[in-house]
Parts: structure tokens; sequence; C-alpha cells
């Protein structure tokens, strides 16, 4: 009878904690929980075959259909191009200014935030194929952004540099930075002299990564122009993209994004 009445009152407590989890999952393992105590509640009224229908249904099968629902739904897929500072592995972690704001923005909305690490031309075609929900990893700012995309607002200012053209002044890149490979093989050609026929610009971040590994850029020139860093979003993301928009503007209006660009920046 106790253990009735004990398992009876922790039904609203369980319910309760389920549904103000902010992530699905959790919300999910909650009412779970909630129906492994509902049967055990039917057992003790003696009521079994009532709480092998609970059990196997409520619990076991409404759980794991809900599981599979949110596979995709319960993340927040990004590809990005590793970019020290910005996106970048540190052994079996993930560090730099743009991933903690998108783990934070992650966290915002109620979803886990899952990185992939891609070429970076295959960022922009994965977020237009729908592959993947943002892009991220130094994407510089542009107002001509290819047609199915768009930027978010810039999170950081930053510089562009490009090799020298024989024009003057040096004109505004289309895309840039824009490369073949990832930001290690740009690094490898950096070192080997051969960056500029990989690559037509460079922005701050990755100006500044190729100099602490000693390589050369004193061919760089500064375009000018004022230019920011941004994530990409599909064009018909609209929620995704006003959730981001308002989330960025309290990270800056609380402090907390000049915070993590000076840790970051410093």
């Amino acid at each position: 009878m106790i253990a009735r009445w004990i398992l009876l009152a922790l039904l609203p407590v369980v319910a309760g904690i389920a549904l103000t989890q902010s992530r699905r999952l959790s919300a999910i393992i909650g009412m779970g929980l909630f129906s492994f105590i509902l049967a055990a509640v039917y057992v003790l009224m003696h009521a079994p075959d009532v709480a092998i229908t609970e059990a196997t249904i409520g619990a076991a099968l409404v759980t794991a259909i809900y599981v599979l629902a949110i596979r995709r739904t319960g993340r927040l897929i990004v590809v990005a191009d590793e970019v020290p500072s910005l996106m970048a592995r540190e052994g079996d972690h993930i560090t730099g200014l743009e991933y903690e704001i998108l783990e934070g923005f992650a966290r915002e909305i109620g979803l886990d935030l899952s990185v992939r690490f891609v070429p970076l031309r295959r960022v922009r075609w994965l977020i237009a194929h729908h592959e993947a929900d943002m892009g991220a990893g130094g994407i510089i700012h542009l107002a001509d952004v290819e047609g199915s995309l768009c930027a978010t607002p810039a999170h950081l200012t930053t510089a562009v540099y490009a090799f020298p053209t024989g024009k003057t002044p040096i004109e505004p890149p289309d895309n840039a930075p824009d490369y073949e490979g990832y930001f290690s093989e740009l690094a490898s050609h950096c070192q080997n002299g051969t960056l500029s026929t990989v690559a037509t610009s460079l922005d701050l971040a990755r100006v500044l990564a190729l100099g602490r590994t000693g390589a050369s850029l004193g061919e760089l020139d500064r375009v000018d122009g004022a230019f920011g860093y941004a994530f990409l979003v599909a064009k018909r993301r609209t929620e995704l993209q006003k959730d981001y928009v308002d989330y960025l503007h309290r990270l800056r209006a609380s402090g907390r994004l000049d915070d993590m660009i000076g840790r970051y920046f410093s």
C-alpha cells in the first residue's frame, strides 16, 4: 500500500520534470519513465494485463518511435571548415568562438549540436542541398551569397587579404575565402610556397593561423571594405534564422559575445 502511494506521488513529479525539459530527448526519456512508474502502479493494483500493455506500448514502443522521430530533428547539424580560434578540434573536443556561439544557440532552442568538418567549398553545397542546418568555419558575410542561401548577421568583424593581381585598388572577392580542401591542406600549401595556386584570398583568422605556423604571408594585400564572420543558413529555414538573430542580439546585448571574443582573440 505504501509503495503504491509513493509511486502515485511520483507520477506528477516525473510528468512535470518531463514537460519542463528544453531538450526533446530528455523529455521523451522522462515520459518513458512516467510510463514505467504507471505500469508498476497497475501491478500493485492487481492489474498485470494493463501493466504489461502500458510497459510494452506506453514505455517501450512509443518511446522508441519518438526517439527515432527526433534523430534528425533533435539535432542542430552544422558543417564547417576547421579554422583555429573559430572552429577547431583539440583532441576529442571542439573549441573556438563559433563553436561556443553555436553550442549556446543549440542549447537555447533545445537541440543537440552536431558538427561535421568538411572542405570549405563543400559547406555551401551541403546547406544548399539541405544536408545540414547551418554552415560555419570563417564564412565571410557578403551580399551576393548563392540564391538558395543567406548569411546571418556578422558576429565578428574581420579583414580580407588577397594575392596581388596588378589591380589598384584590389577588388573585393566574391566568395572570400574560397578554396578546395580543408584548412589543414591549405596550411601545407602555405609551407611549400604554393598557397596562391589554391586560394585567391584569405580572411584574418586564417592569416593569423598560417602565420603561427611560420609561413611567410608578406605577399598578401589587404582588401578595402568592411567584412565580418557569419553563418550560412538555407533561405527556407526562416524560423531558424529568426531564432538565431534573436539569440545573437541577446548575446551581444548581455556582453557575453564580447567575453567570448576576448577569450579567443585577445
